[in-house]
C-alpha cells in the first residue's frame, strides 16, 4: 500500500514537536547576547565579545572612555590564574572549584614543587610579598600619591569577584598599572625615584 501524503523535507529545522520550524536562523545564544546589550548598553558587537562577561571587560570595551586598557586587562587575566593557582596551593575551599576536585592520594615531589612555586608567585620566595603579584601591590599602595586609594579591596570586588563597583574603578586601574609592570606587559618594570 502506497503511503499518503507528501514526501518528507529534507535538511530543515524542525520543532520539537517535528513540524517545519518558521523561525529565522538565529544563533543559540542570541538571547544572552540581546541581554548584555540592554543591561549594559553595549553594541552587537561589543556584546558578542568574551570580555563582556566581565565587568573589567567591560570596562575594557568603553574604547570611548577607555577605562581600562588592553595592557591592563591583561594584566587582570594573568592576576587571575596567578591567583587561582595559589588557592589551589593552598587548598583553599573554592581553591579547587575549577580543577574539577582535589586528587584524593599522596602528595607527590613535583606537586609539592608546583605547590612552592604558585605560592611564591602570588606572595613572594619570602612570603612576605616581595616579588609577588602583592609586593607589586603592597609597593604601589605604598606610594604617597596613592594615599586613600585601597587596591587590594579593588582587585578583590572588581577582578576576582567580578563585582559592578564604578567608585573603585580608579583604584583598580592603579593596582592593575603596578600589575602590568610585573608582569612585563609595559615594558620595562616601573622604578619610583628615591626621596631625598
Amino acid at each position: 500500500m502506497a503511503r499518503a501524503g507528501r514526501k518528507r523535507k529534507i535538511g530543515v529545522k524542525r520543532t520539537p514537536s517535528g513540524r517545519v520550524s518558521r523561525a529565522g536562523a538565529a544563533p543559540a545564544n542570541m538571547d544572552a547576547i540581546l541581554l548584555r546589550m540592554k543591561m549594559f548598553g553595549l553594541s552587537e558587537k561589543d556584546a558578542r565579545d568574551q570580555k563582556a562577561a566581565t565587568f573589567i571587560g567591560r570596562l575594557n570595551l568603553m574604547d570611548r572612555k577607555a577605562l581600562i586598557s588592553n595592557a591592563q586587562y591583561d594584566a587582570a587575566v594573568e592576576f587571575l590564574a596567578v591567583y587561582d593557582k595559589y588557592k589551589r596551593a593552598i587548598s583553599a575551599p573554592d581553591g579547587t572549584k575549577q580543577s574539577g576536585g582535589a586528587g584524593g592520594g599522596v602528595e607527590t615531589e613535583d606537586y609539592a614543587r608546583w605547590c612552592k612555586r604558585a605560592i611564591e608567585a602570588y606572595m613572594g620566595p619570602n612570603r612576605d610579598g616581595q616579588g609577588g603579584v602583592m609586593g607589586a601591590i603592597a609597593a604601589e599602595q605604598g606610594l604617597h600619591r596613592n594615599r586613600g586609594a585601597n587596591l587590594y579591596a579593588a582587585l578583590d570586588y572588581i577582578v576576582c569577584r567580578d563585582e559592578q563597583h564604578w567608585h573603585m574603578v580608579g583604584d583598580v586601574r592603579l593596582a592593575l598599572n603596578a600589575l602590568a609592570h610585573h608582569f612585563g606587559l609595559l615594558g620595562t618594570t616601573k622604578k619610583e625615584p628615591l626621596a631625598a
